[in-house]
């Protein structure tokens, strides 16, 4: 079995891909190798939220003359149309390339067999007809204008909104009510499921690299074999739980400052919130755990071994038989023989057996929660925080 060496293979570049990529290159935001992310971020805030508060403007409700809450009071949309729509464009324009790197590097760093590359090809040629697929991303607008209509149904409206009027015979909605339902939140909910999508089409190719005889190393110093690159690339998936985050973060600021609802109210919908999140983008990094497992437990039988016929020997020569008289122990290299053979057997004891360190779970959660952080100075003044930071560094 040999390493394959270098050669030219498709990248799997999981976002460049689709109809709506196509779009987006025919409207001029995406030019090769060169993204407009300043317009893409632009033009995203000009047909989302522009419009909202024209519409609102000309029904005298940007500022709340009529509904009780005015369109440039609602948290939420601002968190939607301003900051969670444009991230989640720019993360599908920024994040591929470093996908398409990793899984590169299973070829790169010799994990993938000579004998294994055209599984390999297999892997990228099938996810890339996926990402490409019309199909998919009819079902994805299905579904995005199909939760967008249920959660308007089932969302009662209790006083009259920038949005929607309570009158005598229900809810109407108002003109930037109905650009919201028919346009905005869909394309906001086609962006999330997008998101999930490409999750899913990078979860199946790990899935298939792991049936694939990788050449796992269990002293790799990474402790994982020589997979850890695989949770480093989980972890620029934070830049799109930060943008789930931010809507989520909005709703509550509403809850809290119209409804009158404590922050700590939600602590335990915002703790199943994160825990979810991170299942669901963790749980791709499992598909590895019984191959590390594997690894780890041939490698303590391996090195194991070793270190019995190591020490045995250096028991037999420097404890149980007679040494030379001119071969002293002081200076000898069998000392520090034996101390990196223990060494050598410590690094597979420590290996993991999930391709990630302890920051990868850390940051995704930090990812969740730093867009609710602004909530808390709904319990404490913001003057108030700050003299605590001051007394933790002073």
């Amino acid at each position: 079995m040999t390493v394959p060496e270098p050669r030219n293979h498709r990248r799997f570049l999981l976002t460049e891909g689709g109809p709506s990529h196509r779009l987006e290159i025919r409207l001029g935001l995406i030019r090769a190798n060169s993204p407009r992310i300043l317009r893409i971020s632009f033009l995203s805030i000009l047909a989302t939220w522009v419009p909202l508060l024209v519409l609102s403007a000309l029904q005298g409700d940007a500022i709340g003359r009529l509904g009780s809450v005015s369109f440039l009071d609602d948290f939420a949309v601002h968190a939607r149309f301003l900051l969670a729509v444009p991230i989640l464009l720019l993360a599908t324009t920024l994040l591929g390339p470093h996908f398409a790197d990793a899984a590169s590097h299973f070829i790169e760093s010799g994990l993938v067999l000579e004998r294994d590359l055209k599984r390999f090809d297999v892997a990228i040629e099938l996810g890339l007809r996926w990402r490409d697929s019309g199909a998919a991303e009819l079902v994805l607008i299905l579904l995005a204008y199909t939760i967008t209509v249920v959660n308007s149904i089932s969302t009662a409206v209790h006083v009259s909104t920038w949005y929607a009027m309570r009158t005598v015979s229900g809810i109407a909605l108002t003109w930037a009510g109905w650009w919201l339902v028919l346009f905005c939140v869909p394309l906001m909910q086609f962006l999330i499921l997008r998101w999930l999508w490409y999750l899913f089409l990078w979860t199946q190719f790990l899935w298939r690299m792991n049936r694939l005889t990788l050449q796992l190393i269990p002293t790799h110093p990474d402790e994982a074999g020589g997979l850890a690159f695989v949770g480093e690339a989980q972890q620029y998936f934070g830049i799109v739980l930060f943008a789930f985050s931010t809507p989520v973060s909005g709703v509550l600021a509403n809850s809290i400052i119209y409804d009158g609802f404590p922050l700590l109210r939600f602590a335990p919908v915002i703790a199943v919130y994160v825990f979810a999140a991170l299942a669901v983008f963790l749980m791709p990094m499992l598909l590895f755990s019984r191959t590390l497992w594997q690894t780890k437990r041939l490698g303590l039988y391996q090195y194991g071994t070793l270190a019995r016929e190591y020490t045995s020997s250096f028991h037999q020569k420097w404890i149980i038989g007679p040494r030379q008289k001119e071969e002293g122990l002081l200076g000898t290299g069998d000392i520090q023989s034996l101390a990196d053979l223990g060494n050598t057997h410590s690094f597979v004891e420590k290996m993991s057996l999930v391709p990630m360190g302890i920051r990868t779970p850390i940051y995704l959660a930090l990812a969740c929660l730093i867009p609710m952080a602004p909530l808390i100075l709904t319990m404490m003044p913001l003057n108030e925080i700050l003299k605590m930071v001051l007394k933790a560094f002073l």
